[in-house]
């Protein structure tokens, strides 16, 4: 895979987002399945549709149940409203199907 345009010409501020990203994805006062709960309802409410498919395949990783995924998406479109639910049912149904395949 071609590397990014900031990992080409600006790989210390690359790798200093790499690092601040292990950080805040590890074990803390929030479990990882907590922290990945909450960056999928951040990638619904900013409507990032590969960081929903990351985020489900790595709150499923994490631990979390497809239940659990579905409390966050309710909760998500609580605070978001209907906008949050018509394009994340897709979204979520293709990533769950692959999983279950």
């Amino acid at each position: 895979m071609e590397k990014s345009l900031i990992e080409k010409h600006s790989p210390e501020v690359w790798n200093a987002y790499l690092k601040q990203v292990k950080e805040t994805m590890r074990d803390g006062a929030l479990s990882i399945k907590i922290k990945e709960l909450i960056a999928l309802a951040l990638s619904i409410a900013v409507h990032c549709e590969p960081c929903v498919k990351i985020h489900i395949r790595k709150s499923i990783k994490a631990g979390v149940t497809v239940e659990e995924i579905a409390e966050t998406l309710g909760v998500t479109l609580m605070m978001c409203g209907g906008p949050a639910d018509v394009w994340t049912r897709r979204i979520f149904e293709e990533e769950i199907g692959k999983l279950k395949t």
